[in-house]
C-alpha cells in the first residue's frame, strides 16, 4: 500500500497493519499525524519521517486483513507461516493465530468463548 492508500483507509475506519498484527496505523487528530502504534506496549512512531514522504517501512509491509474476504474455519484449515487472521462471529474482532490446535478461543474483543468452527479466517 502506498502512503495515500494507507491514509485514506485509516480515515475510512479500516484497520491497517504494518509488518504483523502487533502494529496498526492510527491517526492522532490532536497532533494531526499518522502513527504506527505497537499494540503490545502502546509505543508509537510516525508513519513517515519528518519530510512527510519517506515511510517508516516498505509499502509492501502494510496490509488490511480480510481485504480478500473470509471463509469459515474447517478441520482442514492450516495457519500461514506469518500467521492467519481470524474474525469473531459475535463482535467482528480480528486476531492473529499461528496454529489451529485448539477447540475454542476467548475473543479479545467481546471476552466470550467461541468454538473453533464458528470463527471466520481470511481467504
Amino acid at each position: 500500500m502506498n502512503l495515500t492508500e494507507i491514509k485514506t483507509a485509516v480515515l475510512a475506519g479500516k484497520t491497517v497493519h504494518w509488518a504483523s498484527d502487533a502494529y496498526v496505523v492510527i491517526y492522532a487528530p490532536r497532533i494531526e499525524e499518522f502513527l504506527i502504534k505497537c499494540l503490545l506496549n502502546d509505543h508509537c512512531i510516525g508513519l513517515t519521517w519528518k519530510d512527510g514522504v519517506t515511510m517508516n517501512g516498505k509499502p509492501s509491509q502494510f496490509f488490511i486483513p480480510f481485504q480478500k474476504g473470509s471463509k469459515p474455519v474447517t478441520p482442514r484449515s492450516r495457519a500461514k507461516q506469518r500467521g492467519t487472521f481470524i474474525k469473531c462471529p459475535k463482535c467482528g474482532h480480528i486476531g492473529c493465530i499461528y496454529h489451529f490446535s485448539w477447540s475454542a478461543l476467548t475473543c479479545q474483543g467481546c471476552k466470550q468463548m467461541v468454538d473453533k468452527y464458528d470463527w471466520q479466517q481470511e481467504a
